[in-house]
């Protein structure tokens, strides 16, 4: 895996060459995620995704802005974090220059409009109802606030419907202004490359006028795990879903991919032990999953789960011994082996498509100012030891355990 950084018009370009692709994908990342925000304008930094798409200069409706990538029968969309927003335009590669010329017009002239701002309000209103709707998402978005407080780490990357409703045009230019900058985003074309020097001319024409230096920055991280050890929200569900966290490993931090193997035993695929103890020996629940999340500021163990509420008990003493097994000394050389196979495979399924390269590149150089290429990644894994996994699996002893649920 092959790539060059160059800056442009005063912006970092990573170029990812894929010529075996039948795609090519501009992403910009810009570190301008939730964790930017304070209490009165949480949700602003997804408002705004949302109104980057309705109204710019050469494109000055929703359905003209919608039209210029159909057109060329380009995927267009966007997404927003706690760390960061991405916007990318995926397609053949002949047509890159017009999806670079897209989304420079998006960057440079986005209008927010401010009827089509009071509009899409209802459109994000809706959004959080659905996930307001769902207890798998609900179960996440209170774990949040639970484990990590009342802060811009805590609250719901969505916001609240009463900030919603207050967003007006000047917070969004203030909040654009203040984070869309040269130096706080980056560019990704990864996928089949033509002509890289007009590319890099058109990306040098067209970035040129984006403000250089960031005004806004987030607040110091400060890990205060919760006073109690457990805690839930009603909502009235069929079922009771439960979260249960532990401290990780930071995104920095190479223990993460000990952390990744561990959590692949523990849940990574259909021989997993939560899968097979949990819910196909118990019958206890129809998912059940672990992961391990690291990001710059926060990383953390999860554990989650949707039980039948009569059985809640059970399910959840059950959950607790398998996860006191691993943090006792026997993890076999057969789990060992399947989990570190099962990384390499997904990471290497994981970057086929041009899209999935360049958020797997942009994420890392956003982030950390460095990228490890797939080669890099993979001996990491190999030299993985048995002892490494287990090292990180005391830390999930139940006094490190914070469990969440929704009933």
């Amino acid at each position: 895996m092959k790539y060059t950084i160059e800056n442009i018009a005063g912006i970092d370009v990573i170029f990812a060459p894929m010529q075996d692709a039948n795609s090519i994908t501009i992403e910009i990342m810009c570190k301008a995620g939730s964790i930017y925000e304070n209490r009165e304008n949480n949700g602003i930094s997804h408002f705004l995704e949302h109104l980057f798409f309705k109204w710019w200069e050469k494109y000055p409706t929703p359905k003209s802005v919608a039209e210029a990538v159909d057109k060329f029968w380009g995927e267009f969309n966007a997404y927003t974090g706690d760390e960061y927003a991405g916007y990318y335009v995926k397609c053949a590669p002949e047509f890159i220059n017009k999806a670079i010329d897209v989304l420079a017009d998006m960057m440079n002239y986005a209008k927010f409009n401010a009827e089509e701002l009071e509009r899409e309000k209802w459109v994000v209103i809706q959004e959080l109802k659905m996930y307001e709707d769902n207890p798998m998402a609900m179960a996440m978005q209170k774990r949040q606030g639970y484990y990590f407080g009342d802060n811009s780490y805590g609250w719901p990357v969505i916001g609240t419907e009463e900030n919603i409703r207050a967003f007006n045009q000047d917070m969004l230019f203030e909040h654009k202004a203040q984070l869309y900058t040269k130096d706080n985003l980056i560019i990704v074309i990864a996928g089949k490359i033509g002509d890289k020097q007009a590319i890099i001319g058109q990306l040098d024409k067209e970035f040129g006028n984006i403000p250089s230096s960031k005004k806004g920055k987030k607040p110091d991280f400060i890990q205060t795990l919760p006073t109690q050890h457990e805690a839930f929200y009603e909502q009235k569900n069929e079922q009771t879903h439960l979260v249960i966290s532990a401290p990780g490993f930071n995104g920095d931090d190479t223990t993460r991919y000990a952390a990744n193997v561990l959590a692949t035993i523990l849940w990574g695929n259909m021989s997993s032990r939560l899968f097979q103890n949990i819910r196909e020996k118990q019958g206890l629940c129809y998912y059940i999953k672990a992961s391990h999340m690291s990001q710059e500021d926060f990383w953390v163990f999860v554990i989650r789960a949707g039980i039948d509420k009569k059985r809640f008990d059970f399910g959840i003493e059950k959950i607790f011994e398998e996860i006191q097994h691993i943090a006792e000394w026997n993890i076999t050389q057969e789990e060992f082996d399947n989990a570190i196979g099962y990384n390499e495979g997904q990471i290497q399924m994981g970057i086929e498509s041009s899209d999935e390269m360049a958020s797997f590149i942009g994420n890392q150089y956003l982030i950390y100012k460095k990228v490890e290429t797939l080669e890099e990644i993979l001996k990491k894994y190999k030299e993985l030891t048995i002892d490494d996994i287990q090292a990180v699996a005391k830390k999930l002893h139940k006094e490190n355990l914070y469990l969440f649920y929704i009933k």
